[in-house]
């Protein structure tokens, strides 16, 4: 997959896994859904929660998206992760357009739905993945 395969692919509404260490040194994976800027994932979040207070100590993650369709394989991005303010309401509604549609999404957010998360930012330095043998164009997905 290539680098444009590969943002294809990140920028369709995928749920992704969220890989944390908490203080213990515990691994910690939460299903989460995301952002793809072409450079960043901006990922939602309780400001309270376990993956926000992780970032918050160790300042790294890693996210893996994977599609288990005929042809499986994953995208794991590893790097920094820096906490970001409360999610906007102009955020949370592309967020959840993307993932649910304009009419939901609006209704979502008319309803205050994410109020009161926040969002973090996770710069990948690191890419790797696994492929069956052929991973999926944008057409094929």
């Amino acid at each position: 997959m290539n680098d444009t395969e590969r943002d294809d692919y990140l920028r369709k509404p995928n749920t992704a896994v969220l890989a944390t260490v908490d203080p213990k040194g515990r691994a910690h994976a939460v299903p989460v859904w995301y952002l793809w800027t072409g450079s960043v994932f901006e990922i939602i979040g309780g400001e309270h929660s376990a993956k926000m207070r992780h970032i918050d100590l160790n300042g790294r993650a890693a996210l893996c998206i994977d599609d288990r369709g005929p042809r499986p394989f994953h995208i794991t991005a590893e790097g920094p992760c820096e906490l970001k303010g409360p999610a906007t309401r102009k955020w949370r509604l592309a967020l959840h357009t993307h993932y649910r549609g304009r009419v939901t999404a609006e209704q979502v957010v008319a309803d205050d739905g994410h109020i009161g998360q926040r969002f973090l930012v996770l710069t990948p330095e690191r890419w790797y993945g696994w492929s069956s043998g052929h991973a999926p164009t944008a057409t094929e997905s």
